[in-house]
C-alpha cells in the first residue's frame, strides 16, 4: 500500500513538471495557459450567466407569489361561481389548516372608459377589510401605493362635481399602468363597461355600464398586474357577473376563495383536498403561470448548454496540449518505459496532467465567477432600463449545487480531454523514441 502510494504521489509530481514545463518546454508552457485560460472563461461565464438568470426567476417567483393567492378554489364551471351559502368559509378553513390568509374575491374582465380612452381590465372584487392580503395591489413597502383600499367600503363624490351631478359613486384602485393608459388620477370619474352582460342580466339588475370614483393607484413591479387589474368592493365587482340577478347577492356568490400558505413552493398536494364531487377545482399559483415557469427553465437550460460549449472548445484545447506534449516528451516516456513504468502508469500520468490544466482553470473560472457576482451584487454597476425591466438592476442568486454540476462537468471534459494522448503516449514503442532522440 505505502509503494502504490509513492507510485501515485511520483506520477503527480512528474505531471506537474510536466505542467509547469519551463525553459526548454517555453512553448508548451504558453499552450497550457491558453487551455488554462480557455476552460476558466467558461466556467466564470456560466457562473455568471446562471447566477443572474437565477435571479431574475428568483425576483419572478416572489413577483408571482405576492401578486396572487398561492392556491384559488374556483367553480368546476369556468363561467360559474361558488356560493359562500353552499360553501362557508370555515368549510375551507378546516380543509387547509396551514393556511396563513383566506378571503373570497371576483374576477371579471371589463372594459375601462374614461373620456376618450378605453382599456380593457379584469375586475378584481374583494373585501376591503383583508386590505388585499393575498394580492400584488396589497398595502405593503414593497407596493407602490397612492390611497387607501379602505376607501373601496365608501362611496365618493367625482372631483369637481359636488354630489349633485352624479352622487356618490363606488371607489375603484387602478395599476399604475392602467391609470396611466386611461389617463386618470385619484377622484376621476371611471366609466365600467361589462361586455358579458347578457339581457336577462341587465333585466334582473345586472350592469352593463356603471361609474367609479378613482380611489388610488397601485405598483407591483408586474406589467400583467399594473396594466390590468381594477380593484372594486365585493358587492360592486359581483354585479359585473355573467347572467347577475339578485338572487347571485343572497347566496353570497363569488368567483373563488384565495388562500395563501406558509411553504407554496410544495402546494401541489393540497390540490387532492378538494372532492372531486363538490363541483369545485383547485388551481395553484403554479398552474397559471405554468408557461412562464416552463419559458424560464428552458431559457436557463438553453444558455447552461451554449455557454457549456466554451468549456467543450478549451477541452478541446487540452486535447491539443496534451498531444504536444505527448510529441515533445517522446524521449523520456521511451525512458520510463524502459525503467520498467507500466503502460497503465504512463495513462495516469498524462490522465493526472490534462485533470491538473482543467483543475486549475476551473479554480481560477469559479473564483472569477463568483466575485464578478458578487461585485454584480452589492455594487448594483450594471443598470437596466425601466421602460424594459421591472428591477432596477441585474440581479444575482448564488446557485451552490449549479456551481458543482458546473465544475463536475469540466472536470469529465478535461479528463476526456486527455484520455487519447494519454493512451497515445502508453503505446508508445520505448526503443523507437530512444533512437530518434
Amino acid at each position: 500500500m505505502a509503494k502504490r502510494r509513492a507510485s501515485q504521489g511520483y506520477i503527480w509530481w512528474m505531471a506537474w513538471r510536466n505542467f509547469s514545463a519551463r525553459k526548454q518546454g517555453g512553448g508548451l508552457s504558453f499552450m497550457t495557459t491558453v487551455s488554462i485560460v480557455g476552460v476558466s472563461i467558461g466556467v466564470a461565464a456560466l457562473i455568471v450567466v446562471l447566477s443572474v438568470m437565477g435571479g431574475f426567476e428568483q425576483d419572478l417567483r416572489r413577483k408571482m407569489l405576492m401578486g396572487q393567492p398561492h392556491l384559488q378554489i374556483l367553480a368546476e364551471n369556468a363561467t360559474g361561481g361558488i356560493s359562500l351559502k353552499e360553501h362557508p368559509l370555515k368549510k375551507f378553513r378546516n380543509l387547509f389548516p396551514e393556511a396563513v390568509g383566506m378571503e373570497p374575491f371576483i374576477e371579471t374582465d371589463v372594459v375601462l372608459k374614461r373620456r376618450n380612452f378605453i382599456a380593457s381590465a379584469s375586475m378584481i372584487g374583494i373585501e376591503p377589510e383583508h386590505r388585499g392580503n393575498l394580492w400584488g395591489f396589497r398595502d405593503s413597502p414593497e407596493v407602490y401605493f397612492e390611497g387607501s383600499l379602505a376607501s373601496l367600503s365608501d362611496k365618493h363624490p367625482v372631483t369637481g362635481t359636488g354630489n349633485t351631478a352624479l352622487g356618490k359613486l363606488d371607489g375603484i384602485m387602478l395599476g399604475e399602468k392602467l391609470a396611466t393608459q386611461l389617463g386618470a388620477d385619484i377622484g376621476d370619474e371611471i366609466i365600467a363597461v361589462s361586455p358579458q352582460a347578457g339581457v336577462g342580466s341587465m333585466l334582473s339588475g345586472g350592469t352593463l355600464a356603471r361609474s367609479f370614483v378613482v380611489v388610488g393607484k397601485f405598483g407591483s413591479g408586474m406589467f400583467d398586474y399594473d396594466s390590468k387589474w381594477a380593484v372594486v368592493n365585493l358587492s360592486a365587482g359581483r354585479r359585473f357577473l355573467p347572467d347577475y340577478d339578485e338572487s347571485l347577492d343572497r347566496d353570497e356568490y363569488v368567483t373563488g376563495v384565495g388562500v395563501n400558505v406558509k411553504n407554496p413552493i410544495d402546494i401541489g398536494s393540497l390540490s387532492s383536498r378538494i372532492d372531486a364531487k363538490s363541483g369545485l377545482q383547485v388551481l395553484t399559483w403554479q398552474m397559471t403561470n405554468k408557461s412562464l415557469l416552463f419559458a424560464l427553465k428552458l431559457e436557463k437550460f438553453a444558455m447552461g448548454s451554449i455557454l457549456m460549449l466554451i468549456v467543450v472548445v478549451a477541452a478541446f484545447s487540452i486535447s491539443g496540449t496534451m498531444m504536444m506534449t505527448v510529441f515533445h516528451k517522446r524521449a523520456q516516456v521511451s525512458l520510463l518505459r524502459s525503467l520498467g513504468m507500466s503502460r497503465w502508469a504512463i495513462v495516469r500520468l498524462y490522465l493526472s496532467h490534462g485533470f491538473t490544466i482543467g483543475t486549475v482553470g476551473i479554480l481560477v473560472g469559479l473564483t472569477m465567477g463568483i466575485l464578478v457576482c458578487l461585485a454584480i451584487k452589492s455594487f448594483n454597476f450594471i443598470p437596466l432600463p425601466p421602460q424594459t425591466y421591472y428591477l432596477k438592476a441585474l440581479p444575482v442568486k448564488f446557485l451552490p449545487f449549479e456551481y458543482a454540476v458546473i465544475c463536475l462537468s469540466a472536470w469529465l471534459f478535461s479528463l476526456a480531454a486527455a484520455t487519447y494522448p494519454a493512451f497515445t503516449a502508453s503505446r508508445q514503442n520505448p526503443s523507437l523514441g530512444l533512437r530518434f532522440e
